[in-house]
């Protein structure tokens, strides 16, 4: 009986030692294709304006928030308040991200996403359907684009933190995010609506600087993880070769030494083209992200320059009025002085 207690024993050690090791090699390789993965409870998690639901989404009973959710949306009777309890819901959804990020689970991550996404979105063809039915919803939709702007800045803030697939969801939302503000955008006011315009193309050129930036170090990994995968790849050739002349040797069959010399020779040459190949499309790729990031640095330069001309004609357009005041006042003393005179 203690023998057979014994083997148990050592069973299912080696079991848990392989499980450990073929995980440990696992986490190695999507490391290396992806980078270094971010841990959601690792995050500085910036504040939100609004509270979680009394459900959250990694419990059973989420289906029950869901309801009474549904339920609001059809106790508000006008387009404009279907909008606000979107709104709303869509707050709470972020709370409830910011939660999920805290216990670092990543099924209610992806679902807090969903459920903020679906909330804008709604909002935003809500919004749009009551301006098409001829209501004003201008106050509306400077209050929506405001909450939109807070809520993009916190998924910013998250994704700066973060890399791998996390990164890529947040982003994802974020974009979607702009999608609907643009589409509120178009119920605003003119001059706001001009405003807004300039905001969005000054964050979108950040946006594309710092994306550049990073493409080109995640191009900078992927070259270093080639570089040494290559490297050892040479390295398990010259054993295969030394093994097999080894063996050549041992039979001292001159035929099999020069069938495995001229193998191994090809094979070579082959991973020698290969190389080559990827080494060109690595440089060409480099090249693009270069030319994307130069792109990307003028149009930011060009775009300050025409603010900076913006601000100095309106200074000049109030120092022309400025002097106009003068000549007027100097119109004036020489109407006196001709009284005087007479």
């Amino acid at each position: 009986m203690r023998k057979k207690f014994v083997v148990f024993l050592s069973a299912s050690l080696l079991v848990v030692i392989f499980l450990s090791f073929a995980i440990s090699t696992y986490a190695h390789h999507q490391r290396q294709v992806l980078g270094d993965q971010t841990t959601p409870s690792e995050l500085i998690l910036p504040p939100v304006t609004s509270g979680a639901g009394f459900i959250l989404p990694d419990s059973p009973l989420f289906f029950l928030d869901k309801m009474f959710q549904g339920v609001r949306l059809v106790l508000a009777f006008t387009p404009e308040r279907k909008a606000r309890t979107h709104a709303q819901i869509a707050g709470e959804r972020l709370a409830e991200l910011r939660i999920m990020l805290a216990r670092n689970d990543s099924d209610g991550i992806s679902t807090s996403l969903s459920n903020l996404t679906q909330e804008v979105n709604q909002m935003s063809r809500t919004l749009s359907d009551a301006s098409l039915n001829g209501r004003d919803v201008s106050l509306l939709a400077k209050q929506f684009n405001e909450t939109i702007k807070a809520h993009r800045k916190v998924l910013g803030i998250l994704k700066d933190q973060t890399e791998g697939v996390l990164k890529l969801q947040l982003k994802t939302a974020r974009e979607t995010l702009k999608t609907a503000k643009v589409e509120i955008e178009d119920e605003l006011a003119e001059d706001e609506l001009e405003n807004e315009i300039e905001e969005d193309l000054n964050e979108e050129i950040e946006d594309e600087v710092e994306e550049s930036s990073r493409s080109a170090k995640r191009l900078d990994h992927a070259i270093n993880v080639l570089s040494k995968l290559a490297s050892q790849a040479a390295q398990k050739r010259q054993a295969r070769r030394e093994q097999a002349l080894r063996h050549a040797i041992e039979v001292k069959n001159e035929a099999i030494r020069k069938q495995e010399e001229k193998f191994l020779e090809e094979e070579e040459k082959k991973h020698k083209r290969l190389l080559e190949e990827r080494e060109k499309a690595i440089k060409e790729a480099r090249e693009a992200i270069g030319k994307s990031q130069e792109a990307a640095h003028k149009l930011k330069e060009a775009h300050e320059a025409v603010n900076e001309a913006k601000s100095d004609s309106s200074d000049n357009s109030g120092s022309g009025s400025s002097n106009s005041g003068s000549g007027s006042s100097g119109s004036d003393n020489s109407g006196s002085g001709s009284g005087d005179k007479d």
